[in-house]
Order: structure tokens, then sequence, then C-alpha cells
């Protein structure tokens, strides 16, 4: 006898009967209570941590005006919306245990599929949760969730930590910076039981423009605020309707003594708090195509992670006729790979790579003698080419600040970027140690002319 079919199951019967609260507790998520509001009985955004840890998966779910739940992450804008779209997104980016892809069937079925495995529970294998979804009251508008770490920030009125690295009151209080820092407050008890207040100075990061972490600094310490989501973001600067140039540094300290150094116009900046991810790189990207940008200027520190950063955001930043990444990143050695159907561009970079070669291997035999070329120290300091297969090349380019320098400027004068790229480096380490060094010298420098003229002309 056949077996009677199966209903089918369409995405209006998912929502009506599969409650998404219910369905992350199932899945392992658990209710962060200490985040959701002032209260359990008082909140309206609730988060969820997968397995009690925010770094593998966090989602924060709240209630319509419809009555449905619905939820978002802070971590991708593109992850959001209902418990359809919450089963999509983990279907199409694998990221829990007990979400999976069908086996050869399409993304839609398969979020049917997983749906269906959970319906098909028994009762008592649920995990149902009435009395926390009636403590969620509907979101109305102008609602917002802010993060717990700008609960414990301030406008800035503490600028003693910014003002001992140099910089000024007129560039902390320029519209350019206007909002972008912060104080942040810490407080808590010592081990003898006594109370304490820490103000830092924060530096909040965006992602998609919207602040998603704090990158908190003070005198001796330097750090990210709890559940902080940086590996996305950016600190950056305001920018106005005449803005065509943005300036990347390494830290928004940097950043500062760049603006009181040069005072450039039209000009936003971005930091990346140290690091430059590829999802970072990304961002930068897409700041640069949303904002409409004609310039950007490389300003990272002036060092051999300075100037791999340069490579690393002029790759990010190439052309998308002629991509480019970083292959390999060997101890002493980067391999840059460019695709391009155009034979010039490689002919012209190829060419300045020899012009470079020459000249090291010309100095070189100045100061050893005319030894074989073959030799093992030349050949490490030279820039070698290859073409891996059809329209794509390999560079070879050794760990030196004096190589990478070059090769970074004949990489973004011998190929098309997305804007205008050029490489700005302070004398010193960085921009703050410049800023720091130049007012030392202001300072020194009356005092000199002063001592000359109390011992008079030398005869």
């Amino acid at each position: 006898m056949q077996q009677p079919r199966e209903p089918e199951l369409n995405f209006t019967q998912v929502k009506k009967d599969l409650n998404l609260i219910d369905l992350v507790l199932h899945l392992g998520y658990q209710h962060n209570r200490a985040k959701s509001g002032p209260s359990l009985d008082k909140g309206k955004f609730h988060v969820f941590d997968y397995r009690g840890n925010p770094n593998l998966d966090q989602v924060i779910i709240y209630k319509a005006n419809s009555g449905d739940y619905l939820y978002f992450s802070r971590a991708d804008d593109r992850d959001k919306g209902s418990v359809i779209d919450f089963l999509k997104y983990r279907v199409e980016n694998p990221r829990i245990d007990g979400i999976v892809a069908s086996a050869g069937k399409g993304i839609w079925a398969s979020v049917i599929d997983n749906a269906k495995r959970f319906l098909n529970l028994p009762e008592q294998q649920r995990q149902a949760s009435p009395i926390l979804q009636a403590s969620i009251e509907p979101v109305k508008r102008g609602d917002q969730y802010v993060p717990d770490f700008l609960l414990k920030t301030t406008p800035l009125t503490d600028k003693r930590y910014l003002l001992s690295r140099g910089l000024s009151e007129e560039t902390l209080s320029n519209s350019c910076f206007a909002g972008r820092i912060l104080n942040h407050i810490h407080e808590g008890l010592s081990k003898d039981g006594h109370s304490y207040k820490f103000v830092n100075t924060a530096f909040p990061q965006l992602y998609k423009d919207k602040i998603v972490g704090l990158e908190i600094k003070a005198n001796g310490f330097k750090g990210q605020a709890a559940d902080s989501l940086n590996s996305s973001a950016l600190w950056i600067s305001n920018s106005g309707a005449k803005t065509h140039t943005l300036i990347v540094s390494e830290s928004a300290i940097d950043s500062l003594s760049h603006f009181q150094l040069k005072q450039p116009n039209n000009t936003m900046y971005a930091s990346t708090s140290g690091n430059l991810t590829d999802n970072k790189v990304a961002e930068i990207k897409r700041l640069v195509e949303n904002q409409n940008l004609r310039t950007v200027k490389l300003a990272f520190d002036n060092n051999l992670e300075g100037h791999i950063f340069d490579t690393r955001l002029i790759a990010g930043l190439a052309h998308e006729s002629t991509p480019m990444r970083i292959e390999r990143n060997l101890p002493g050695l980067l391999t840059i790979s460019i695709y391009s159907d155009q034979e010039k561009y490689f002919a012209n970079l190829h060419q300045l790579a020899r012009n470079y070669n020459q000249r090291i291997t010309e100095g070189y035999y100045q100061v050893a003698g005319r030894e074989p070329a073959t030799s093992n120290t030349l050949t490490s300091e030279l820039i070698i080419a290859a073409k891996q297969a059809e329209n794509s090349y390999h560079f070879h380019v050794p760990k030196r600040l004096e190589t990478l320098a070059f090769f970074n400027q004949a990489l973004v004068t011998a190929y098309p970027m997305t804007a205008r790229l050029e490489l700005d480096k302070s004398r010193a380490n960085d921009w703050n140690d410049q800023l720091k060094q130049n007012s030392k010298a202001n300072t020194l420098a009356p005092l000199m002319r002063q001592q000359i003229q109390r011992r008079g002309p030398k005869l």
C-alpha cells in the first residue's frame, strides 16, 4: 500500500510554525541575559551567543510590530531577517552544527529540509521558551540596538592621553574628528575591595557605517573593548561634500598626527587599528567606491610590516581588470600574483624590476667585486618575475624595506588602480613619532639660537 505523501511545506508555514527563538536555543545558542536589555522583563533586543561564545556566532533577536521574531548580526549586514533568512544564511555559510545543505538540492530546498527537521521533532525534544518570548516587547520606530561597550562611552572631555602624544587642542577640536574620539569609562573593584575608575581614550570602529567596536588606549595600555567586532572594521574620520582623498594609516593616533603635520584639505582618514585583514581591505575599497574618492594615500608605518601593508592594500585596490593578490608570505619573500590580458602592463612592471635589479647588481659589484651573478647573496636581493600561465604572472619580492618600497611604487605606476594611489611615508617609524620629533626640534631650535647669541660671533 502506498504511503501517504507528506504535505508540502512552504515559507509561509515555516514562518508561522517555526519560532526563531526556539530554533536558536535548540541549535545551541545561549541567551546572553547580561547584554539583553536592562533586565529580562524589559528589553527589546536579545543577544544569543552560539555555545556561549560570540566569536563562534552571535545573533540579536527582536520582535516586530507584526509579532514576528526577526534577527540581525553585528558582524555582517547581510545576515538579518526572518527565520527563513537565518536558515538560508547558515546553509550558504556553514558555521554551526545542525544546519546543513541537502545533498543534490538547491538552497531553498535545503532551507525547507532544515525547517522540517526541527518541526518533525517530538515536542519534548524542542527547546520551548514561552517565558522569554513573552518578555520581549515589540520594537518601535527609533529603537536601536546599542552594544554594551558604547554604554560606557562619553564625549571626549579628558584629553590628557592625546595631549601627551603631542596632539594639539586645535587638532582634537577640528570638525574632521568630531564624534570620532570618545572617552571610555572603566570601573571596577580591586582585589582588596576598593573601587576604581579609569577614563581612557576610545576610537570607534565602523563597519558599513555602523559602530561595531572600540579601540581603547591609555598610557601603558591599548586594547579592544569586550565584544568588539574589529576584524572588518575601520576607524574613520568625518568627510564632507568636497572630500576627494582618503589617507589610510595603522592607528587613529597616526591619522591625527598626520593631520597636525600636513593640514590637508578635502581629506578624510581611516585607520586599521594595527592590522590589515582581507575584510578591512574590502571595507576600504567599499569606502573608496561609495564616496567616489579620487585619491588614496597609503600612510602605513615606515617599517617592514608597514611596507607589506602597502602591498596588501595596493593588491586590494587594483582595478577589476587586473586582479592581484599576495600569493605567499614567506619569512624573507613575498610572492604577488597578477592576472591581466594586457601584456603591456606586465612588460612595464617587468622593465621597472629589471632596472632595479641592474642598480642593485652594480652596487653589489662595487662592494664585493665582480663575482658571478648567480651568487646566492646577490640573487636573494633581486625581484624575480615569472609567467605562470596565459595572462597570469608572479613577482617574487625580497622582504627588504628598499625593495618593497620600490616594488610598491612600481606596481601603482605600471598597473591601473581603483583610484589614484600614493605612498606617503613618515621620516620616523610612524607619524606620531615624526610629530614628536618635529615638536622636539621646534622646542630646541630657539634654545640653540639663544646660546649662539650669548656666545657672540666667532672671530
